[in-house]
């Protein structure tokens, strides 16, 4: 039986600093799988410069698509078109993977995919502790094929995360021969799942993470309270620290009882970001939060 193959897509836009922190990250921890950046546009001088040493890792793409998402669903179904690997894993550039990727994992990546014939897309991130109640109550383990599956009431009409996430390891051949075209949202490709395939699955043992407190682009710009909350919070990447080797085993070895949280078993090179995690720089502080809804809330208007 040969074995799988595996590429990394990478969707990018004016982060060249949470770029290099994923694309490091990537070639630390999962030598020898390919990847590639598939870039919307950017314009920020930083990252274009950090995009010109990739070299032929780089897919620039034309920005297009609605003013939430930019070109991000058009790129994705690029990345998809072009696979020629087995299982294709979308990433995001303020993503970091936080251990070794081990032939273990592709393994039990293919084990699931070929014991589950109608999932199409397996979720390789960790939880988030926020969210304990929520993971706790909707996932359950199964013990056999080491991963997590969704059990919560069938007639729960959100589809994300139940049918379809954006970061996600994706089965090609499927998603080809099902005609699957991405829709312009989540959720929208949440019904389209739905109408297709089965349910997502959770990985066991993740190795994907979001870095906390990211700048985070709405309509393809930052707000001024993501600027100003940039700006309080120390414009660096929060980047986490690798799991080490005997971390790393326990981790495999643990019972399925005890639920992959990424603040459990993930920390950051500073020790001063405050757990549980946080995502987007704005929702740190009260004021650039206020400003961010503020601004949102006038775009809207504004369009009307």
């Amino acid at each position: 039986m040969s074995t799988p193959s595996l590429h990394v897509a990478i969707f990018s836009y004016n982060r060249g600093a949470y770029l290099k922190n994923c694309v490091d990250s990537l070639q630390r921890n999962m030598p020898g799988i390919g990847w590639t950046v598939y870039d919307d546009g950017s314009d920020e001088p930083e990252t274009v410069a950090y995009l010109q040493t990739l070299g032929g890792a780089v897919r620039p793409m034309k920005a297009a698509g609605d003013d939430r998402h930019g070109g991000y669903y058009n790129n994705m179904q690029a990345a998809l078109d072009a696979a020629q690997a087995d299982y294709l894993l979308m990433l995001q550039d303020d993503l970091q993977v936080v251990r070794p990727f081990a032939p273990e994992d592709l393994f039990r990546i293919d084990q699931v995919f070929e014991q589950s014939p109608t999932t199409v897309f397996i979720s390789p991130l960790f939880m988030k502790g926020s969210k304990r109640a929520y993971f706790q109550q909707r996932y359950q383990p199964d013990a056999q094929l080491r991963c997590y599956r969704w059990s919560a009431d069938p007639l729960e009409t959100g589809k994300v995360p139940q049918k379809y996430a954006d970061i996600a390891v994706l089965h090609v051949a499927r998603l080809r021969q099902s005609g699957w075209r991405f829709a312009g949202s989540e959720e929208a490709n949440g019904a389209l799942a739905d109408s297709l395939f089965g349910d997502m699955v959770q990985a066991a043992e993740p190795w994907v993470f979001y870095v906390p407190e990211e700048p985070a682009y709405r309509g393809r710009v930052l707000t001024y309270g993501a600027k100003l909350a940039v700006r309080m919070s120390g414009n660096q990447v929060k980047s986490f620290q690798d799991m080490g080797v005997q971390a790393c085993a326990a981790f495999a070895q643990r019972d399925l009882s005890v639920y992959p949280f990424a603040e459990d078993f993930v920390d950051t090179v500073d020790p001063r970001v405050r757990k549980p995690y946080k995502f987007n720089a704005y929702r740190t502080r009260w004021l650039p939060l206020i400003l961010n809804k503020l601004e949102l809330l006038g775009r809207r208007l504004w369009r009307r």
